[in-house]
């Protein structure tokens, strides 16, 4: 009876472990801009992008080294990155913490980005292209076509779907969007406007304990709230007639940047 009671236990386990491995939160960072930024100073684009790379290995190497709180980030096309966690969590303020800081990274270092949180899966998809197992591999997730190569996304899931989902989806504007079923626990010093559809976090005036961790753990150097709404400011009024647009308005209201911006909740 004891045996079977282990087999159980086990076989719970298994259960939860699958149930939790479903429920990873995702966050996807696009920066904005790419196409024009990139064309007119390609430099600047490599430098900003450059940093949000730098921190997101900062965050992961000495603030979350370790199972269970250990992060998977990828690069995705050329201006894309998803963080992905290892478990489901309870608390919001890690993930909202997480991409408030990275946001603020890229707008310090002149670029600005979009992101969207949300939850699923995430694994590796090398085994998932029986077409492509019997071709010569030179390197990791890489092919050889003669002399040519073909690389291949190594990672997909539906939380990666779902948090790209999330940084696209209305309103538009450099902001930070999330699921509405994981902000049903507002985070402690989250600021957030919610439409009925996704959550939105004031990036700027968004001050949580764990920004205050990752922050001093990670050895990033971030302004102040006042000096951060200045840059964003200054960033979209350089962008010329769209600063007058719907994306140019939303950029500033939604992170409390002008007289109709978010509240706290």
């Amino acid at each position: 009876m004891e045996k079977q009671q282990g087999k159980s236990t086990q076989g719970e386990a298994r259960k939860q472990s699958a149930v939790n491995a479903a429920n990873r939160w995702a966050i996807y960072i696009d920066v904005e801009g790419t196409s024009k930024l990139y064309t007119k100073d390609a430099d600047q684009f490599h430098a900003g992008f450059g940093k949000l790379l730098g921190a997101v290995y900062a965050i992961g190497d000495q603030v979350y080294p370790e199972p269970p709180a250990r992060l998977f980030a990828h690069q995705v096309g050329g201006d894309g990155i998803v963080i992905v966690s290892d478990f489901e969590e309870d608390s919001p303020e890690r993930f909202v913490s997480i991409a408030v800081i990275l946001l603020e990274v890229l707008l310090v270092n002149g670029l600005v980005g979009k992101a969207g949180i949300s939850t699923g899966t995430f694994y590796d998809i090398q085994g998932c292209v029986p077409s492509l197992r019997e071709v010569p591999n030179a390197n990791d997730a890489a092919y050889s076509m003669g002399a040519g190569l073909l690389t291949t996304l190594k990672v997909m899931g539906t939380a990666l779907v779902n948090s790209h989902h999330f940084a696209e989806v209305p309103p538009r504007g450099s902001r930070l969007a999330v699921e509405p079923a994981l902000l049903m626990k507002i985070a402690p010093g989250a600021v957030i406007s919610d439409f009925g559809g996704p959550v939105v976090v004031d990036r700027i005036h968004t001050k949580t304990a764990t920004i205050e961790h990752i922050i001093k753990t990670a050895g990033l150097d971030l302004p102040t709230s006042s000096e951060l709404k200045k840059k964003l400011i200054a960033y979209v009024s350089s962008t010329g007639p769209l600063a007058d647009t719907e994306w140019g308005r939303n950029t500033l209201s939604l992170n409390g940047c002008s007289p109709d911006g978010a509240t706290a909740s």
